[in-house]
């Protein structure tokens, strides 16, 4: 650009200030403050003016700042371990009026170094003793219906329920042996909008602190906040003793203003995990935002370009945000959507997230289900799935998953289709093979492939034959069954109050209710989807429904299909309560990582 056409914008903006004094806030920096791009561009330039309009009136900007921390210019001093200016994030956004007509977005990718990620050495061959995890040894997979033994009936089709199940022995992490565990990559996204002022971002920022203590030297961490635009605080790097110290600086000066784009904030950190140098064994993305934002569209794109192995988690605070939204995003990468009515127990969730992703012990889970039943059988396969993680081609079902903890147990659950059937089953007939399952799973220290097998036999007989031994249904597979068919009716119930039709809601909750609890032996194997119901019951009621309910039910049917997270619990004054049980899909070192946060908070007594 001229020097003159830069004039002219430069008289322009002093144009403004004086008819909007109010709405204009000038800064200076001198050339040692300003990005090289900038000095190269401007070599005659002793100092340059930067203009933001003011969007938030009653937050006035900090008086004794003599300039913003610009993430960008920090980057340089990030690169090279210079101290990092303290002074106040986030009290505006700083314009470059020579750039003013060209996206934000692409003037950050611009300036920003994004193989700026510090480097690690990710374990491999030298941490397969220290871990001591074969994933051969503890991992099982198993397929399975209701029934083994099934009658074919010439007059009607029944449909008989199974489960595809994967587990893994759980394995014990102490907080000082972080050898024996995974590294792992951590990108978190702060809503800094408006709307975030006050104890949310307070909280959040000491959430923040908190999780530093569970983070090691083997993980990264990286924090961008986002309002209109997403802002690069630091980048990819080690929480070693030393960068805590650094992290925290970072995260004490966080404040909040502006609006809210989630998009933006995605973007960046796509763009960041596929221009990284180095690789840790895991990788995820907290979300938090209190919002409602409409750019879910954009992110549905974004991500399919985002080809690294990773899980998004989203965390949504108090009553206005778009819980929706927010399980949609975290579906895209099976994460786990927390509810964070009372952000005193943010910290909480962050422990149960980050425990489960220290505690990973498999990668790129992929599970193929063929139906393989012979003539004349083959009309015997799979007739329903339940949950979005499933996807069909052909005869064949896929079921793809990012990461898998020690402890963890992941139940995929379907329905058979038995026709009806006009012949007779004969003895040499009667044992037939119906469905064949493979897994492959990627060791996060070695990256060799696992693969399991199983496979689903039936016996058949017919009508009129006896059947000379007790048949018993499976009660395992029982009680996953009524974990989704729970689920759909928590969803279920959410539609009718959508339509003001909360007793009819109930009323499904109850009946659901009552099916379970038919058989007291299922119904001790269905406690968490018990409990489920009857908050749902109670999140139905129209008072309630309009306060939590609606974002409580929609946490419950996202983290019941994907078997993870803490759905949230309410008292009937409305009031979210801490988890003082192991949560249904916790394992060892999730609980322990949360009751060490829950033991922080009780005050000390002294003599």
């Amino acid at each position: 650009m001229s020097i003159q056409i830069f004039q002219k914008k430069l008289e322009m903006i002093q144009t403004n200030f004086q008819q909007h004094p109010k709405k204009i806030y000038v800064l200076q920096r001198t050339q040692s403050q300003l990005p090289m791009s900038l000095i190269q561009q401007q070599p005659q330039q002793q100092k340059l003016e930067y203009f933001q309009q003011s969007k938030i009136p009653h937050q006035p900007v900090i008086q004794n700042l003599q300039y913003q921390m610009n993430p960008h210019i920090n980057q340089q001093k990030f690169k090279y371990g210079e101290q990092v200016q303290q002074t106040q994030l986030g009290q505006q956004i700083v314009y470059q009026p020579q750039l003013s007509n060209i996206q934000r977005s692409i003037v950050a990718q611009k300036i920003i170094n994004y193989q700026d990620d510090e480097m690690i050495q990710p374990k491999k061959e030298n941490a397969k003793q220290t871990a001591k995890y074969d994933l051969n040894e503890n991992l099982q997979l198993e397929i399975k219906t209701l029934y083994k033994m099934v009658k074919l009936f010439p007059t009607k089709a029944q449909y008989l329920p199974g489960i595809v199940s994967i587990k893994a022995k759980d394995q014990n992490i102490t907080q000082n042996h972080e050898n024996k565990r995974v590294g792992v990559d951590l990108i978190c996204l702060i809503d800094i909008s408006g709307s975030m002022i006050g104890v949310k971002i307070q909280m959040v920022k000491q959430s923040l602190i908190v999780l530093l203590q569970f983070l090691g030297d083997n993980d990264r961490l990286q924090l961008i906040t986002f309002d209109d635009d997403a802002h690069r605080l630091t980048p990819l790097k080690r929480v070693t003793k030393q960068n805590k110290v650094y992290f925290t600086q970072i995260i004490q000066q966080i404040q909040a203003n502006g609006g809210n784009r989630i998009s933006e904030a995605t973007k960046m950190a796509f763009y960041q995990l596929k221009n990284r140098k180095y690789v840790n064994n895991v990788t995820s993305i907290f979300l938090l935002s209190d919002g409602v934002d409409y750019t879910f569209p954009e992110i549905k794109e974004q991500i399919k370009t985002a080809n690294e192995v990773f899980t998004l988690h989203t965390f949504g605070f108090g009553q206005d945000h778009d819980a929706p939204m927010m399980t949609q995003i975290c579906n895209l990468k099976s994460g786990s959507f927390y509810f964070v009515q009372d952000v005193t127990l943010l910290d909480e969730f962050f422990a149960d997230a980050l425990g489960g992703l220290i505690s990973v012990v498999g990668e790129q889970l992929d599970i193929t289900i063929t139906s393989q039943a012979p003539p004349p059988y083959q009309n015997i396969q799979i007739s329903k799935t339940y949950g979005n993680m499933w996807q069909k081609k052909g005869n064949q079902y896929y079921i793809t998953q990012p990461q898998f903890a020690s402890g963890s147990r992941k139940d995929y659950v379907f329905e058979i289709a038995l026709p009806k059937f006009q012949g007779r089953v004969q003895d040499y007939q009667r044992s037939i093979g119906v469905l064949f399952a493979e897994l492959k799973v990627q060791d996060p220290f070695t990256g060799s492939i696992i693969k399991k097998k199983a496979n689903l036999d039936l016996n058949l007989f017919n009508v009129d034959e006896q059947i000379n031994e007790n048949i018993y249904p499976d009660i395992d597979v029982y009680a996953q069954y009524f974990r989704v068919k729970g689920t759909e009716v928590i969803y279920e119930a959410s539609k009718a109050c959508e339509q003001n039709k909360n007793e009819d809601a109930q009323k499904l909750i109850d009946n659901m209710l009552i099916q379970i609890q038919k058989n007291p032996n299922v119904a001790a194997q269905c406690t968490g989807i018990i409990q489920d119901l009857s908050q749902a019951k109670q999140a139905s009621a129209r008072t309630s429904y309009n306060l939590f309910g609606q974002k409580q039910m929609c946490q419950m049917v996202s983290n019941n299909y994907q078997q993870g997270g803490v759905n949230s619990m309410f008292s009937t004054q409305g009031i979210q309560l801490q988890q003082n049980q192991p949560a249904t899909y916790q394992n060892i070192q999730q609980q322990q990582m949360m009751a060490q946060v829950q033991k922080s908070k009780i005050p000390q007594k002294f003599n």
